[in-house]
């Protein structure tokens, strides 16, 4: 949380313990998955005219939010795919102060990181009447003009937790209704809406970290981030005075602007054998593909916008081109 703050981010510290207080978190109820007043604020915020004028009701809020999660009869993996086309390209009916007809919206302004507003706010308590328990507890959620967009799963090892990273992998299946156990069985132990508009999976111990999306069912699509890049996220002060796969993710991966660049362009759905996943791109993938941006852009010659990228077997060739 502390380097989170220090990255930008507006940070509420719940404290240990079960939250009995949700206005705390932003929040009417423990019900919501979204901080709906953020949410508004943001959104009318960054959509305006020419002139600087901000346009969008109160109604097409609400009708935005519950376009979101609004997605009954999907799946989970159906109403993450249907929602992240809705982050890049949503509509309202009309722009009542120009008239024009079925107007682009902004949800998250993707080119300009800083108009939007970032939360990390941990101990994120949802209510979950007719589950096996009463509620779930993230340790901490990110979240983008009110949006959670990340869950965060911090684990320990001590005499109690042997193996800290299966248990934060456990708890993400949990809450979001994915255990084995729970599919068998029919019984729901989770809140998926929390999961419509998430973008990464993050679990840690502080020695250990790695991410993966809502399609890492299983351990082994989880991947650490082992570099941090753009250049300039590498001075900072570690908070515990050490670098850890901890701190390398959050600075690799949590700066806002990379979050962003994450999300819009090295997310992608695609077909595995029988299965659909979702795949967010590993830190060579993201560093090769920024390079290559870079390049072709600020090149003079063609020799300056050209060049050659070592790979090795598996590194994920084909998924960087489609990045």
């Amino acid at each position: 949380l502390d380097q989170l703050a220090a990255l930008g981010w507006t940070v509420i510290d719940q404290g240990p313990g079960i939250p009995t207080d949700r206005t705390k978190s932003l929040r009417a109820s423990f019900r919501e998955v979204t901080l709906r007043d953020v949410f508004n604020h943001a959104v009318r915020a960054i959509n305006t005219t020419a002139d600087g004028r901000t346009w969008l009701t109160d109604k097409q809020l609400d009708d935005l939010h519950d376009e979101l999660f609004g997605q009954s009869g999907r799946s989970l993996l159906e109403s993450n795919e249907a929602v992240l086309k809705l982050l890049f390209r949503s509509q309202v009916d009309a722009n009542e102060l120009t008239g024009e007809q079925y107007p682009n919206v902004k949800l998250i302004d993707f080119e300009h990181p800083e108009r939007n507003q970032f939360h990390a706010i941990s101990q994120f308590r949802i209510d979950t009447p007719g589950a096996t328990k009463g509620f779930i507890i993230p340790d901490i959620v990110l979240f983008v003009n009110g949006l959670p967009l990340a869950v965060i799963e911090c684990k320990e090892a001590n005499v109690f937790t042997s193996n800290p990273m299966f248990e934060a992998f456990q708890q993400l299946m949990r809450y979001s209704d994915q255990r084995e156990e729970t599919k068998q069985s029919g019984l729901r132990e989770g809140e998926p809406r929390l999961f419509f508009t998430n973008q990464l999976l993050i679990r840690t111990s502080g020695e250990q970290a790695d991410i993966g999306t809502i399609t890492s069912t299983d351990e082994e699509f989880f991947f650490p981030w082992r570099d941090i890049y753009p250049e300039k996220y590498r001075t900072f002060t570690p908070p515990l005075g050490k670098m850890r796969p901890q701190e390398t993710l959050i600075q690799g991966v949590l700066p806002k602007e990379t979050l962003l660049d994450l999300i819009r362009t090295c997310s992608i759905f695609m077909g595995v054998g029988q299965k659909r996943v979702k795949v967010v791109a590993r830190y060579q993938q993201y560093r090769a593909v920024c390079k290559i941006i870079d390049r072709l852009r600020k090149g003079k010659t063609p020799n300056d916008r050209s060049g050659v990228i070592w790979h090795t077997q598996g590194s994920g060739k084909s998924l960087l081109m489609a990045f």
